[in-house]
């Protein structure tokens, strides 16, 4: 007989029996899984190891996993879907079909309930940041756990962005140098999240796939970011205007650089990748991972060209 162990669930703070709970929503990984080349799916930190779910934690009790299912579930109907289906062709380029995305709350409580999850499974007070900024962290993260059961209306002083992702091989004008050769691959089909700080700043980032998420604590506004700031209501335009520097050298030069080259393959590893690419060609060449690998490909040869002019 099973005996199940009772913790307090780090939402309600309740004794319960807790669950596996996704710190990135299960529909992700399905997704990643089902249009990968080889239909397994490979951990950034342990990339030599095929899996087939993304990580679980003992976190939630049953009760605040329907919570946080409800919002994941009009996401992944009303908005990641759609986009990824929809608006962006097979290689990652945007179509053009869906102008925007109509939401409400939800929304922005998808966003907060992902960025409270990263918080609540990391121990970020490890590392070396200065203790106003942990002490920020606290807050915020007591503000977001309040305003997911409903008992606070806004999520607190902070601001949270979505960035629509799309393959870079459409556009236009010059490439900057510390591009990562592998940035399609990056924006296209990596999940990724963490906290964001410096001296004095501190947020939360995460990304699934060709869509990320960016909440800014400290400071809790940005400037410049255009179309990306999501509210309790409103739209949210898939063809957007970033100006912010931190928003846009982040998510396009300083991460990719930071997790691109910690994924790396054993000579094994490459060899059972080939035999799965070769055991069924056409789902390899159709996936969005061999096209995104390919646009990165041209990338490369655009960069190393605007070099020699």
């Amino acid at each position: 007989m099973e005996i199940k162990k009772i913790s307090e669930c780090a939402l309600c703070l309740k004794e319960k029996t807790l669950c596996d709970s996704h710190i990135i929503p299960s529909f992700v990984y399905k997704w990643l899984k089902d249009t990968s080349a080889t239909g397994y799916l490979r951990n950034g930190n342990s990339p030599n190891l095929r899996q087939q779910d993304g990580l679980k934690l003992k976190l939630l009790c049953n009760e605040c996993e329907s919570i946080l299912n409800e919002t994941e579930t009009l996401f992944a109907n009303n908005v990641f879907h759609p986009y990824i289906n929809t608006e962006l062709d097979s290689s990652g380029i945007a179509t053009g079909k869906i102008k925007f995305f109509q939401y409400n709350e939800w929304l922005l409580r998808f966003i907060i309930s992902l960025h409270w999850r990263i918080l609540a499974s990391k121990d970020y007070t490890s590392y070396d940041r200065p203790l106003k900024l942990i002490a920020k962290l606290n807050e915020i993260k007591e503000d977001w756990r309040q305003f997911l059961l409903k008992t606070k209306i806004n999520a607190g002083p902070c601001e949270s962005h979505i960035v629509f992702l799309q393959n870079m091989i459409s556009g236009q004008g010059r490439l900057p140098e510390n591009l990562n050769n592998k940035i399609n691959y990056y924006l296209l089909r990596f999940v990724d999240g963490t906290i964001v700080s410096s001296i004095n700043k501190i947020s939360v980032f995460s990304k699934i796939g060709p869509i990320a998420f960016f909440t800014t604590i400290n400071p809790n506004k940005l400037k410049k970011t255009g179309d990306s700031k999501i509210k309790m209501t409103g739209k949210a335009k898939t063809a957007q205007k970033l100006s912010n520097p931190l928003l846009t050298n982040f998510l396009f030069i300083t991460r990719p650089n930071e997790v691109i080259p910690k994924v790396t393959f054993s000579d094994n590893q490459w060899n059972k990748i080939e035999e799965s690419y070769n055991s069924n060609l056409k789902r390899a060449t159709n996936s969005m991972t061999w096209k995104a690998f390919e646009s990165d490909e041209m990338l490369k040869i655009r960069k190393e060209h605007q070099e020699k002019i």
